[in-house]
């Protein structure tokens, strides 16, 4: 909340003035120091065996240059508007091939699928997905004469950024980290002066490595089954991430637990059968 409040006037790069950009990283500094008194408080109360775990879901950066896929879309002719009954601009579906949607889709508008489709399913969708990333590409903006997409993707190749299934657009763009708001359209590697898209990520707890930083890259969905096999809980069956081992003062403990209990175990039975063997057994 605080990022999307102040952080075009926390960037030196886009304050007013470096008074202002003063004043509003000492409050972020002392929002954090908030945070952090409260989360201290709580894991003084959860106790010393408590796992806790401290995440973000995205970082933030301060708000530049505006991208507008329309105008990508429209300057290739896949976007038509046409007049409406008051004099404003409407899409013109008859002749519209492809639409922006949410923070980083574009649609083909296909028919069998969308309302008043004109493409056909095929050759000619496959053609024109190939024709909405070209035309992202080659889009400059006119203010700064730079290029604002930094990547597109047909959704069958955005799974490798995580993307997949119906609800994705049928073209994936990421947009240079020197456009847009505070995040939502940008890798999440994206930095941009005092700002970052990374996220944080602070673990604590029992099996937990202490004073170490990670270098691996973690996802949020590795945040799940990394508390399920320190809490000894199944993992969900949807469940996408992998174990944060690198976080572990034992990424084997599971197994070394189990050599030892199988050790035990001999153990127990050697003693027994030692005991049995000692024993007179008497017939009834």
């Amino acid at each position: 909340w605080m990022y999307h409040t102040f952080a075009t006037q926390m960037d030196p790069a886009t304050a007013a003035s470096d008074e202002e950009a003063e004043r509003h990283a000492a409050a972020e500094l002392s929002i954090y120091q908030s945070l952090d008194d409260m989360i201290a408080r709580m894991v003084a109360c959860a106790g010393d065996q408590a796992l806790v775990v401290v995440t973000s879901d995205h970082g933030a950066k301060a708000d530049n240059g505006e991208f507008s896929p329309y105008r990508a879309l429209e300057g290739a002719g896949l976007l038509v508007y046409k007049e409406g009954e008051n004099g404003e601009r409407i899409v013109d579906w008859s002749r519209t091939r492809a639409i922006p949607q949410r923070y980083c889709y574009i649609y083909v508008n296909l028919k069998g699928r969308d309302p008043e489709g004109i493409v056909e399913p095929g050759e000619e969708f496959e053609e024109l997905c190939d024709r909405i990333i070209a035309a992202l590409y080659d889009y400059t903006d006119p203010e700064t004469d730079r290029k604002p997409v930094a990547l597109a993707l047909r959704r069958s190749d955005a799974r490798i950024i995580g993307l997949y299934g119906e609800m994705i657009g049928d073209v994936v763009y990421a947009i240079d980290p020197g456009f847009g708001h505070q995040h939502g359209p940008h890798l999440p590697t994206a930095e941009w002066g005092v700002g970052s898209q990374r996220g944080l990520f602070i673990m604590r707890g029992p099996g937990v490595r202490r004073g170490h930083v990670l270098e691996r890259t973690i996802w949020l969905t590795d945040i799940a089954p990394t508390i399920c096999y320190l809490a000894e809980l199944p993992v969900p069956k949807d469940c996408e991430g992998g174990i944060i081992y690198q976080a572990l003062d034992d990424p084997n403990q599971h197994l070394t637990e189990l050599a030892q209990l199988r050790k035990n175990f001999e153990r127990m039975r050697r003693a027994y059968e030692g005991i049995e063997a000692e024993t007179h057994k008497y017939r009834k």
